[in-house]
């Protein structure tokens, strides 16, 4: 079984935010506890001998709250930690996901969760039919989401993906509706939300920093990134990020992260 954690980055009903972004991580059912393992030697590392402390990415960039009286170079440490635990983990054994949606008058506050849902559901459930055609590797998934706002209405949306079929076709390979839990109780939900802030940076402010490192780790095949989803306004116009520029230029990332 694979356990797809997603949090989330920006806010949809905030004008000033132009994306809502959800992201996360699958990871293989016995490697949970390897990463888990390895992002808490990440506060081992840099804070020995000190009570849990919750890893939110937004705050560690920032300085914000706890995160305030921590030098930018410590900051910036920790975050590149985190990462190369993430990468630590096996290629064959975990994902990444993200849909970063562009708002819009049509398209904002639940539209936009319950869209960007949709597309991370449909993106995990193709990565475990593939598991099962081309490496007859049968895989069941499970999702766990950072509690917040949409706990009831998401285990609505995502039963009615799973019942119904999503606009892209049936879901199959779920194993029952989502879980939700905290996300300072969970390493690997922390790990999610590192991957939802780093994809709404690179929408919202064009800034690749966080993302570079975990890009390679995106679901992806013949050179396409399948993992990362752009949902824009206007789908006649050029884009050049790495989800759009990848499906027409099949093993490049575009001239975002360059």
């Amino acid at each position: 079984m694979y356990l797809l954690y997603v949090d989330e980055s920006g806010n949809e009903n905030d004008p000033n935010d132009r994306y809502f972004v959800l992201g996360g991580l699958a990871v293989f059912e016995r490697s949970t506890f390897f990463l888990t393992k390895a992002i808490e030697e990440v506060q081992d590392r840099h804070f020995p001998n000190h009570q849990p402390i919750p890893f939110h990415a937004s705050e560690i960039r920032s300085g914000r709250d706890l995160w305030r009286s921590v030098s930018p170079e410590k900051r910036q440490g920790v975050i590149d930690d985190l990462c190369a635990a993430i990468k630590s983990i096996p290629a064959t054994k975990r994902f990444l996901f993200a849909a970063a949606v562009e708002k819009s008058k049509g398209l904002w506050g639940e539209t936009a969760v319950e869209q960007a849902t949709e597309h991370i559901c449909k993106k995990f459930d193709i990565l475990l039919q593939r598991h099962y055609q081309e490496l007859d590797d049968p895989q069941r998934g499970l999702i766990i989401f950072s509690e917040g706002r949409f706990d009831a209405r998401a285990k609505l949306w995502v039963r009615g993906f799973h019942q119904k079929g999503t606009k892209w076709g049936a879901i199959n390979n779920l194993a029952d509706i989502p879980y939700f839990a905290a996300m300072r109780e969970s390493r690997l939900l922390q790990a999610a939300d590192l991957v939802a802030h780093a994809t709404w940076l690179l929408y919202e402010k064009r800034d690749k920093r966080l993302i570079a490192p975990l890009l390679a780790c995106f679901d992806s095949q013949h050179g396409v990134i399948h993992g990362l989803v752009h949902v824009r306004q206007d789908t006649t116009k050029l884009c050049e990020c790495p989800a759009c520029f990848s499906r027409k230029n099949q093993g490049g990332t575009g001239p975002w992260l360059q």
